[in-house]
């Protein structure tokens, strides 16, 4: 059985990557973008709501004294 050195095994060569990027890149960048942009917009919305948008009537069983 003989053993392997590291000096045996060749050597990794990085090479420059030929693939060019793929074409929809900036559609599914863009998609994103607009996607956190309207979820900013509906946490804003909803953080910016008033504590209590319903009726009195909802709130009548609450108020029991």
């Amino acid at each position: 059985m003989t053993a392997h050195t590291y000096s045996a095994i060749p050597a990794i060569e990085l090479k420059s990557p030929s693939v060019p990027a793929h074409p929809l890149r900036p559609v599914f960048v863009t998609v994103i973008a607009l996607k956190v942009a309207v979820s900013v917009f509906l946490l804003a919305t909803v953080s910016l709501a008033p504590p209590v948008a319903a009726e009195g009537t909802y709130m009548s069983v609450a108020s029991i004294d």
